[in-house]
């Protein structure tokens, strides 16, 4: 769309009013959030063991206001059962896969027709090889599968550093907390990296450092993301923000970057020297609160900027407004943009870098609900028995509190100027009427009936639910002081019962896949068009694995085994041997990448061995031929002391030579040494009984 004829010019006036819709559609999105806010705050407040206001303006000063942290040790308990589950020691939670039909591009899909062709000539006529479609359409897979393979490496490292985990870990924390957790990217970050060049002149090789850019990601707050409410799908939004706060040096900033309209920014820092930050009713809801590290510097900040940053649908006249080149036919289009304003000034308004089919904010939603697209979390699931433990705690401490001495004291009948405290070994004078009154004790003993007994087990019933609600029992969570020690004595029996703890997560694990496959397809097309390599771009699925990690890998590890086991000779040439390898690796939770032999230098110790064993057995034939050999000395040295009718070699000790000749087998050589030495044993024996012969007359 773009026409190389244009001019880029800035239409203040078209730009003005882009602000102004955008401020107003934001104060909509604001104002439909507030319920949400609540809902967070709750959340918040119920892992950090505060009261909500109201609830704690009903307690009187005088009770007790104990939190039991149920739901922060399901929380800790939870993120760290999903981590695991989502990230295992041995494997990714992602596959780049080639498409089931891959498109490749005219270039390439000559590549594999070249290729096959020169494997079916042999050094023949090309012309002359014939191939079929289904030869065609397998060589486009195989070409396909090595570009995916390449494109996933690329991925990994892409991720590794970057240290996704540590940002994966934010992003199940808010989830686990607020409901969504969201990354947004991938953005651009300037890199110096090493390469090396050839001298032409002198072929001598020199390192040399050149910048670069890579892919980087955000954690986005869930306090600064406003999406639009109205719609039924997070994926079906007109829009969504994000909110700012910048210092005026990172304001300064942004009007150094090309992607920015710079003298709309120094000329707003111009007009507002002292900020336009102003605190939300949340912000000063948390930053009051006692036990928030910024209550001491409540309504302290100064010089601070709220910046937005819209992605959604743009004209294509709006975007003509701020220099984009956009054909006359599409100005009434609708475009996935991204406009930043600061208070109503539009200061960057730009098509996404990536398009309209690659999102910008990768959200993990830890539980569907059908009342919101924000769906529902664990704090929200465990609110009621939270609640309800808390006052059933509360009321055991406070009748606790009042169970004790306490007594009635008539201090008419007293001697004066006693101490009335309670203490041991404590005496008592008191002054008598001579009346009825003296069968009446000046200090009586008031008993306060305890109701901890029917108050504790409230206690058990409300954590039970709580661990029913929140789909991971205790032992899944690490304590096994509830039960199932049995189940959890062997390992393989503990990684079933584990594993068989996650099935009710199974629907937050897919959730996060679906989180997974998003982020990673946004990768995929970065790398495509800002790191183009020939040799891994390609059509490309993304697969999630996350959901995978629900089975033992004790029973998996055992199926292999048995699998391997169970297969017969005519089977083996159809399995691939180091996939096998690698997978029992990984059932077995054994680092493959620090074990597993390079594939080349593997294949060169096969053929070693296998030259070894040839060596061996080529020795043990010549060996055989040495015995074979002496055994036919041995046999006609026999043949030349018998007498021609006595000392023939028999019909079977020869086909038995022949054989140990033939064969070089050292079994059947031996057995033809025993029967010639037989023979010549039995030959000698023959001679011995012959009679001599007699003398005839002279």
């Amino acid at each position: 769309m773009t026409d190389a004829s244009y001019v880029p010019t800035i239409d203040a006036a078209q730009l003005d009013s882009l602000g102004r819709r955008l401020s107003s559609t934001f104060e909509m999105y604001e104002s439909d959030r507030r319920p949400i806010e609540d809902r967070w705050m709750k959340n918040l407040f119920q892992v950090r063991k505060i009261y909500d206001p109201e609830v704690a303006n009903m307690i009187p000063a005088d009770r007790s206001k104990a939190y039991p942290g149920m739901t922060a040790w399901m929380v800790r308990g939870t993120i760290a059962r999903l981590m695991q589950m989502l990230f295992p020691q041995t494997e990714k939670n992602y596959g780049v896969r080639p498409s089931p039909l891959p498109d490749l591009s005219t270039e390439q899909l000559q590549q594999v027709l070249d290729r096959l062709v020169q494997m079916r000539a042999e050094g023949g006529d090309p012309s002359r090889v014939e191939l079929t479609s289904d030869d065609i359409e397998k060589g486009i897979r195989e070409f396909a599968k090595g570009k995916a393979g390449a494109m996933e490496v690329k991925i990994d490292d892409d991720l590794q550093e970057m240290e996704f985990i540590t940002l994966a870990r934010k992003v199940v924390r808010s989830a686990t907390i607020y409901n969504i957790g969201i990354l947004t990217g991938p953005f651009h970050e300037k890199v110096k990296a090493r390469t090396w060049q050839r001298d032409v002149n002198t072929g001598a090789y020199k390192a040399v450092e050149v910048d670069k850019y890579k892919p980087l990601f955000e954690f986005l707050p869930v306090w600064n993301y406003y999406p639009d409410l109205t719609a039924t799908d997070l994926y079906k939004q007109d829009g969504e923000f994000e909110r700012h706060i910048m210092t005026r040096a990172e304001v300064e900033g942004l009007a150094s970057r090309v992607d920015f309209i710079a003298d709309r920014v120094t000329k707003y820092l111009e007009r507002n020297t002292s900020g336009n930050y102003r605190a939300r009713q949340w912000e000063s809801v948390m930053k009051g609160e006692p036990k928030s590290a910024q209550a001491a510097v409540q309504g302290k900040e100064s010089r601070k900027y709220e910046v937005l940053s819209y992605w959604g649908h743009v004209t294509g006249r709006e975007l003509r407004s701020a220099g984009v080149s956009i054909p006359d036919s599409h100005l009434g289009k609708s475009f996935h943009g991204n406009v930043w304003t600061i208070d109503n000034v539009v200061i960057k308004a730009k098509l996404a870098p990536l398009g309209d089919a690659v999102r910008h904010h990768h959200i993990f939603v830890f539980e569907d609900d059908d009342l919101s697209i924000l769906g529902n979390g664990l704090c929200d699931t465990l609110r009621d028995s939270q609640m309800s433990l808390n006052e059933t705690v509360r009321a055991a401490l406070d009748n606790a509190s009042v169970i004790g001495p306490m007594v009635e004291i008539n201090t008419d009948m007293l001697t004066p100027g006693q101490n009335h405290s309670i203490g041991k070994h404590k005496s008592w004078m008191r002054e008598s009427n001579g009346g009825q009154s003296d069968a009446i004790p000046a200090v009586r003993n008031i008993s306060i009936d305890s109701h901890l007994n029917e108050l504790l087990p409230l206690v058990q019933l409300f954590l039970s639910f709580g661990d029913k609600e929140s789909g991971l029992p205790p032992a899944s969570l690490g304590d096994t002081s509830g039960g199932g020690s049995e189940a959890l004595r062997t390992q393989r029996n503990a990684s079933m019962f584990l594993g068989a703890a996650a099935l009710p997560v199974r629907d937050t694990v897919r959730n996060y896949d679906t989180f997974t496959i998003s982020l990673i397809s946004a990768l995929v097309a970065w790398n495509k068009k800002y790191a183009p390599d020939a040799s891994r771009d390609g059509d490309h699925n993304i697969i999630a694995r996350g959901s995978t990690s629900l089975i033992a890998k004790e029973v998996l590890a055992q199926s292999l085994a048995e699998f391997k086991l169970s297969l017969t000779p005519d089977e083996l040439p159809y399995i691939k041997t180091r996939a096998l390898l690698i997978e029992r690796a990984k059932a077995n939770d054994i680092p493959v990448d620090d074990l597993m032999e390079d594939e080349d230098k593997a294949e060169q110790t096969i053929k070693m061995n296998a030259q070894a064993q040839q060596q061996m057995q080529q020795g043990q034939m010549d060996l055989v031929a040495a015995q074979v050999k002496e055994v036919l000395t041995q046999a006609l040295a026999n043949e030349a002391k018998a007498s021609s009718d006595q000392a023939a070699v028999g019909t079977t000790v020869l086909q038995t030579i022949i054989a140990a000749i033939n064969t070089g087998n050292k079994n059947t050589a031996d057995q033809a040494k025993v029967m010639v030495a037989a023979h010549a044993a039995d030959t000698a024996r023959q001679i011995a009984e012959k009679p001599a012969p007699t003398g005839g007359a002279k």
